[in-house]
């Protein structure tokens, strides 16, 4: 009989039985199992062991004693060229984790590696084939706003709203009367800390000029995120000949949505000190997230589209996809860098940072807009943008501006608002048929 000639990650030699002995077949049993041998250097010289009649079965019992839930390894004394050795076989738990003496191990390469607690939490969830964001919460279906689950229900049918209790029932949101946790995070009757979202517009590296914090439901989020961004984006007027000009911004606004969407479904919820952020500066725009790729995926196989997708939160996910704002899994990535490649002066750039997911666009040109790469390019953002389409359409309402503009009417009104206490823009005419102008300076 032979031995393995190296360790690896489902091999480990000892020449002694101690409690590294059990910590490694722990680490084993929440991986893909191993065998343990007895009797061997590190380097794979066998040098044998002494054993009692009654060796084997003591270690077995100290195992099942210092573990739990308890392992119980195969055990086989083999006779490598006139030496004893001991085989430890353990097979992988169908369900995960188990500890030695309450502490956790995982193998990962030739090493036995302590897991953190959301290490511990994916490992159990994977294990049970289920996600966090489909666990029920330790609460009543009071913590859930109804009124924002009837408007999910007038989004996902328009025409025929089905019953909010029908709709959360039928997406699986409810489990024994209480709301899971995907639920919570998407109809949530007050804030939480849990979903804080941060976004600022910097300049230089430190000075914030604009900032808003939010930590209501995910949809309310996805709006109010969205609503700040453009509030800080130049906008473009393309000429084309046409009696409107296009609309077009500093930065493909299809990706920045996307983004927007991937932190809200991929965001690792489980951690309650987790913020995510978005920094606009002048020559790019940082987008951080709570929770790093999947074990096993990195960057390239994201770029590479050659991957399997791993939703982080499938619920989460499924909720958007039938609020029509998502339209199918595991494309987001492709999405936006097709929208970064047709607007043509941004770059996007991805980057795992372990326990955080980063996405940066950044523009290839500095003040492409300013410098004239687009005919009529304003410095002003959301202002700047309506103060030049109100000059160009004298008596222009609210509604057109939305449209021209490429903005939400509610942030048309806030930046008509600024304007008109600025002294810009002036509203004359009645509420029906009037508009807006240009105040004349007197």
């Amino acid at each position: 009989m032979s031995v393995p000639r190296s360790e690896s990650k489902t091999v480990e030699f000892k020449t002694a039985f101690n409690k590294d002995v059990i910590e490694t077949l722990v680490a084993f049993a929440n991986a893909e199992g191993g065998n343990l041998y007895i009797g061997v250097r590190d380097d794979g010289r066998v040098v044998g062991v002494q054993l009692a009649a009654e060796s084997e079965t003591t270690w077995v019992n100290e195992i099942k004693s210092k573990t739990a839930p308890s392992i119980i390894p195969d055990v086989e004394r083999l006779d490598v060229n006139g030496k004893t050795v001991v085989r430890f076989r353990i097979a992988p738990l169908p369900v995960k984790p188990t500890s030695v003496q309450g502490r956790y191990y995982m193998r990962k390469g030739k090493s036995n590696h302590l897991m953190s607690i959301a290490e511990l939490s994916e490992l159990y969830l994977k294990s049970t084939s289920s996600s966090w964001d489909a666990l029920a919460y330790d609460g009543s279906l009071e913590v859930i706003s109804f009124e924002k689950v009837a408007a999910f229900a007038t989004r996902m049918n328009p025409e025929s709203p089905d019953d909010p209790m029908r709709v959360l029932r039928k997406l699986s949101l409810i489990k024994d009367d209480r709301p899971t946790n995907a639920c919570c995070l998407a109809f949530s009757a007050e804030d939480s800390s849990r979903t804080l979202f941060q976004v600022g517009r910097f300049k230089g590296s430190s000075l914030i000029i604009d900032s808003r914090s939010f930590s209501c439901d995910l949809f309310g989020e996805l709006d109010g995120v969205m609503e700040f961004v453009m509030k800080h984006l130049m906008i473009g007027f393309v000429i084309t000949g046409k009696a409107e000009h296009d609309i077009r911004h500093d930065y493909p606004v299809e990706a920045i949505r996307e983004i927007v969407l991937n932190m809200l479904v991929h965001r690792d919820y489980r951690n309650v000190g987790g913020v995510s952020l978005i920094k606009i500066f002048d020559d790019r725009i940082e987008f951080s997230n709570p929770g790093g790729l999947p074990e096993g995926l990195t960057v390239e196989d994201l770029l590479s589209d050659g991957y399997t997708t791993q939703a982080r939160n499938p619920d989460i996910a499924e909720l958007f996809r039938s609020a029509r704002l998502i339209e199918r899994y595991g494309s987001g990535i492709r999405r936006i860098i097709d929208a970064c490649r047709i607007h043509g002066e941004v770059e996007p750039e991805f980057k795992d940072m372990g326990a955080w997911f980063c996405v940066v666009l950044r523009k290839k040109h500095k003040n492409s807009l300013e410098s004239g790469g687009i005919n009529g390019g304003i410095n002003g953002g959301i202002n700047g943008g309506i103060k030049k389409v109100v000059a160009d359409n004298p008596g222009v309402g609210v509604g057109k501006l939305s449209k021209m503009v490429g903005v939400s009417v509610r942030t048309v009104q806030r930046a008509v608002a600024e304007l008109k206490a600025q002294g810009v823009i002036e509203y004359c005419g009645s509420k029906k048929t009037g508009g807006y102008y240009i105040k004349m300076q007197q």
